[in-house]
């Protein structure tokens, strides 16, 4: 048994019961027990059918018999029932470890939700298969799909009131500190998720081995005490993503039917992939929601699902897929909904005969019918006019996620990546000014931009890591000239660089704030390395005294750390200037900043994997640096730079 497990391709649990002849007897219109032996072995014509009903059958009965009754039960005594289901590497359509069917199973649930432990999911792993020690991960499904499938379902079904949670942070080993949490929290963030439960509070004994990190750790973790600023962060987020509705153009069809037939098929986070590297967002529909035509319904504004609408219906490629869908989408299209087939039309369908043969004719024929290769899915649907916003660049790692409250459109961006820069234009089709929020400093601003028309176009500066919100509201027309200017790097002009000497102490968690001096840190660089302090674990204190002569012209002065491992709080003549959990490390000085000398002190935290990295879960993660690497600079931001133009 493992993941991969499927009907007739490898050994899958197959669930079976006396009771559960009645079910597959009336869904096959006949006696099923003659192509009972169709599960395992390929009898023919029949077997894509027979496997089709089996799964079909099953996968209803475990939501009506698992989860709808425990949700129905706990909605009848007031409490909300709330979870998550195995889908790991694309389990989500089989037995065995999966529920046979994602949106049926997750339907009883209050909240839609998701987990995301156990390596399953690094940044830069976005495609392949990559060994891990608990087996092989399925990268692509992690990174691009699971996010999407519990997303979906919370925007599609009304009593979850658009709610979907994540489990998160536990299970990836002493490594994960507050700087992956935040590139985590984006991630998902970004992609539908407005509620977290973290998987990472433990009250044994410290150390426990299970599922590290644990974020108080008995007060063994040094990032702890800057674990409020990642809170804060996360709570701005889902914050802003609640109370509304999410906005996206594309309708992407979950296809666990495809997998049943036993036909080829590709994988739905496959669209999901090309459409995000483009800026282009989308929800997961099942099969089940389409054909429901009291759910799907349309209007001209295109297809409606609860309160979502979208223009265009991708089919990801399937081989085989039932009839009455390929029907009913003929049908969407003939009502003015774009529907496109990847890759190719599929070549039959799951009843035996001709009847599949007549209705991919008249796909064929319909004008509003196409097939896109998935390098060419962006391009089409740009000239469809079916998206949301588009960049002037291509910009693979640049995500957004759209969310509409009363009043104001809101839009989250995020660089995906932990190294690459992003700098680029954002065409909105949005007449009102935009505001810039930064949700980790709590702080708005004014981003350039210029007007044409009912478009709005906008500059996006991320450095890696970074995220910020653009929002169009009309209430906000009147902060135009009024907001500062984002502090970007390419605004700035790099000035003197402070060497030291630097005065450096060590302390771990339990010892902080009583440092004492580390003699064999003599400067800048990685602790880390052999002959240093390899072992340690906890935060190294950075103080030295350098001379300013003042700033003219109202210059705005900002320090730069450089490369830092991990978390650092700045603090400039006995003033907290600063906590920076993840790059860029850089923090704005000026306030602080006086004529003379001037005594700066860095602290940077490293995480515990350097004293208690050897278990299963860092074993399998890379091992960073701890310290400050450098260079370690003030920079100017001219007033020039502070009036938004392109």
């Amino acid at each position: 048994e493992s993941y991969a497990a499927t009907l007739g391709k490898l050994p899958m649990v197959v669930p079976f019961s006396e009771k559960l002849f009645e079910y597959l007897n009336a869904a096959w219109h006949g006696d099923f027990s003659k192509v009972l032996p169709c599960l395992w072995y390929d009898g023919g014509e029949i077997t894509t059918r027979a496997r089709s009903v089996y799964m079909d059958v099953v996968s209803r009965l475990y939501a009506e018999n698992y989860t709808q009754q425990i949700g129905d039960w706990c909605r009848r005594h007031q409490v909300k029932y709330i979870g998550h289901l195995v889908e790991d590497n694309g389990a989500h359509a089989r037995l065995g470890y999966g529920t046979g069917h994602f949106f049926r199973a997750i339907h009883g649930h209050d909240w839609s939700g998701m987990d995301a432990v156990l390596l399953q999911l690094l940044p830069g792993y976005t495609s392949g298969i990559f060994p891990s020690s608990y087996g092989p991960i399925e990268s692509e499904f992690a990174y691009w799909g699971v996010t999407k499938l519990a997303s979906s379902a919370g925007h599609l079904d009304p009593k979850k009131q658009g709610t979907t949670f994540c489990e998160a942070f536990g299970a990836y080993g002493w490594q994960e500190g507050l700087k992956l949490m935040k590139w985590f929290t984006d991630h998902f963030c970004v992609r539908g998720v407005n509620h977290f439960i973290p998987h990472a509070f433990s009250p044994r004994e410290f150390p426990d081995p299970d599922c590290p990190p644990h974020f108080y750790a008995r007060g063994n973790n040094p990032q702890w005490r800057y674990f409020k600023t990642w809170s804060d962060y996360a709570n701005r987020l889902c914050h802003l993503l609640s109370g509304g509705r999410h906005a996206a153009t594309a309708a992407v069809v979950y296809h666990a039917e495809a997998e049943w037939t036993g036909g080829e098929y590709d994988p739905f986070e496959k669209v999901v992939k090309a459409l995000a590297q483009r800026q282009l967002d989308c929800d997961v529909i099942s099969i089940d929601s389409l054909l429901d035509r009291n759910q799907a319904t349309t209007s001209a504004d295109g297809l409606q699902i609860n309160e979502e609408t979208y223009r265009v219906i991708i089919v990801p490629y399937s081989e085989c897929l039932p009839e009455e869908l390929l029907e009913r989408l003929n049908d969407f299209a003939c009502l003015g909904i774009n529907v496109v087939f990847m890759r190719n039309l599929p070549r039959r369908g799951v009843a035996a005969g001709q009847h599949a043969a007549a209705i991919i004719a008249k796909l064929q024929a319909n004008p509003l019918v196409t097939v896109s290769e998935y390098g060419n899915l962006a391009e089409q649907l740009l000239a469809q006019h079916t998206y949301d916003i588009r960049t002037a660049s291509p910009e693979n790692d640049l995500y957004c996620y759209h969310y509409v409250r009363p009043g104001e459109d809101i839009y989250f961006f995020i660089n995906g990546s932990t190294f690459k820069a992003i700098d680029t234009q954002v065409i909105f089709s949005q007449p009102d000014c935009p505001v810039g929020y930064n949700a980790l400093n709590n702080s708005i601003y004014q981003p350039a931009f210029n007007r044409k028309g009912n478009e709005t176009t906008v500059e996006i500066c991320l450095e890696p890591y970074e995220s910020t919100f653009i929002i169009f509201s009309t209430k906000h027309n009147e902060l135009a000239g009024v907001l500062p200017a984002p502090p970007l790097k390419k605004n700035m002009r790099p000035g003197s660089e402070l060497n030291g000497p630097w005065q450096i102490g060590i302390a771990t968690a339990k010892e902080f704030p009583a440092f004492k001096p580390a003699p064999q840190i003599t400067g800048l660089g990685n602790i880390s390395a052999p002959g240093c302090l390899p072992s340690f674990s906890g935060t190294i204190r950075y103080e030295t005294e350098f001379e300013w002569q003042g700033t003219s012209g109202g210059d705005r002065i900002f320090l730069d750390l450089g490369e830092v491992y991990e978390t650092a709080a700045i603090a400039l003549n006995g003033q907290r200037a600063g906590v920076c959990i993840a790059p860029p490390y850089r923090a704005e000085i000026t306030a602080w900043l006086r004529n003379g000398m001037n005594h700066l002190q860095i602290e940077v935290t490293n995480t515990l994997a350097k004293q208690f990295g050897d278990n299963i879960f860092d074993r399998s993660m890379p091992q960073e640096p701890s310290g400050l690497i450098g260079p370690v600079q003030i920079w100017r931001m001219p007033p020039s730079q502070a009036v938004p133009s392109f």
